[in-house]
C-alpha cells in the first residue's frame, strides 16, 4: 500500500501529458464541420486546420477579385496605383546622376529625369493593369484556386501530422511527464 499511493503521481502526470497532446490534436483537426446548438455556433468548430483551409481559399479569391477590380479602376488610392507611384519615385531617384551633368541646363536635366521616369511608369502601368489580368484570365487563375480547394485535403495533412509530429510529440511529452511524476513520487516518499 505504501508504494501504490506514490505511483498515483506518475499515472496522474502521464494522464495530464496525454490529455494535453490529445487536446492539441483535437483542437487542430476536430470537428471537421461547424457545429450548432439551437442555431448558435459552438466555439472552436470546425477544427483549426479546417477553418484555416477555408480562410486560405476565401483569402485567395478575395485577393484575386481585389486585384482585378484595382486593375480596372483609375482611382489613385488603389494598391496598383500606389505600386506605380513607388516605381515612378524609385526610377526618379535612381536617375539623380543625370542632374549632376554639367553640360546641360537644369530644366533639360529635370525634363529628362521626368520623361524617363514617366516612361517606366507607363510600362509598369500597362504591365500591371493589362498584361497581368490578361494572364490571369488566359490561364484561368480562379480555376486553379478552386482546384487547390479540392486538392488541399485535410486528411492528408492529418496523416502527416500523425506520422511525423503527433507520435514523437506524444512520446516526448509522456517521457517528460513520467520523469516529473517520478520526481514528485520521490519527493512524496522523502517528505512522508
Amino acid at each position: 500500500m505504501i508504494i501504490i499511493k506514490p505511483l498515483i503521481f506518475i499515472f496522474a502526470n502521464i494522464l495530464v501529458g496525454f490529455l494535453f497532446i490529445f487536446t492539441l490534436k483535437a483542437f487542430l483537426f476536430f470537428p471537421r464541420k461547424e457545429k450548432r446548438v439551437h442555431g448558435r455556433k459552438i466555439p472552436l468548430t470546425p477544427g483549426f486546420i479546417h477553418k484555416k483551409k477555408k480562410w486560405l481559399i476565401d483569402k485567395l479569391h478575395s485577393i484575386l477579385h481585389k486585384y482585378l477590380a484595382d486593375a480596372k479602376s483609375e482611382r489613385e488610392g488603389t494598391r496598383i496605383s500606389q505600386w506605380e507611384l513607388k516605381v515612378f519615385k524609385a526610377v526618379y531617384d535612381k536617375l539623380k546622376p543625370i542632374s549632376e551633368f554639367k553640360f546641360l541646363p537644369r530644366k533639360i536635366k529635370e525634363n529628362i529625369r521626368h520623361f524617363l521616369s514617366t516612361m517606366v511608369y507607363e510600362i509598369v502601368k500597362q504591365f500591371l493593369r493589362s498584361f497581368v489580368p490578361y494572364l490571369m484570365d488566359r490561364y484561368n487563375l480562379k480555376q486553379y484556386i478552386d482546384l487547390l480547394n479540392v486538392k488541399l485535403n485535410v486528411k492528408v495533412i492529418e496523416e502527416y501530422f500523425n506520422k511525423y509530429v503527433y507520435r514523437f510529440l506524444l512520446i516526448f511529452t509522456l517521457a517528460f511527464c513520467f520523469l516529473i511524476g517520478l520526481g514528485n513520487m520521490i519527493i512524496y516518499l522523502i517528505i512522508r
